[in-house]
């Protein structure tokens, strides 16, 4: 059984090791315990961890401001990858913009990431154009995509 908590200034300190965690075992550049905490305190920032049998395997983070979302960071334990966790992250992602009015959903992914272009792609994320020399540390290119939210919308009103 799979639930999603969002993660707030009282109770961070439960989960943060275990973001750590995934985000060390994740990326090139981890995030520092210090941007996460940045984010926690950021009132646009939203971090929710995903909890599979009471055991932390995924989080996302995102900003919703201006009625647009813009993805900041997800990743799921490298244990539980190809379980459809990272898409589950992502469709709440999706019905909370939906649900607060959002036009918008925006991210930047890095060119050799396959399996996260892949499911952008799935989820009807567009490329838009590239960022050159985006991740510093690597000299990589990102992707940047969007998902326009009222087409989401209309497709919905129509399967209800």
């Amino acid at each position: 059984m799979t639930s999603i908590e969002d993660i707030t200034p009282e109770n961070y300190h439960i989960h943060l090791d275990n973001i750590l965690e995934i985000e060390n075992r994740s990326f090139p550049s981890p995030w520092s315990q210090r941007a996460f905490i940045q984010e926690i305190e950021n009132p646009i920032s939203h971090i929710w961890v995903l909890l599979a049998d009471n055991q932390l395997v995924g989080y996302i983070c995102f900003w919703l401001f201006d009625r647009e979302i813009q993805l900041i960071n997800i990743a799921v334990h490298p244990d539980e990858k190809g379980k459809g966790l990272g898409r589950h992250l992502m469709t709440r992602m999706i019905e909370t913009g939906l649900s607060k009015g959002s036009q918008y959903i925006w991210l930047e992914v890095r060119i050799s990431n396959l399996p996260a272009k892949r499911l952008y792609h799935r989820l009807g994320f567009e490329e838009i154009g590239r960022r050159r020399g985006y991740y510093r540390e690597t000299n990589e290119d990102a992707i940047v995509m969007v998902l326009p939210l009222q087409q989401k919308e209309s497709v919905r009103r129509i399967s209800n």
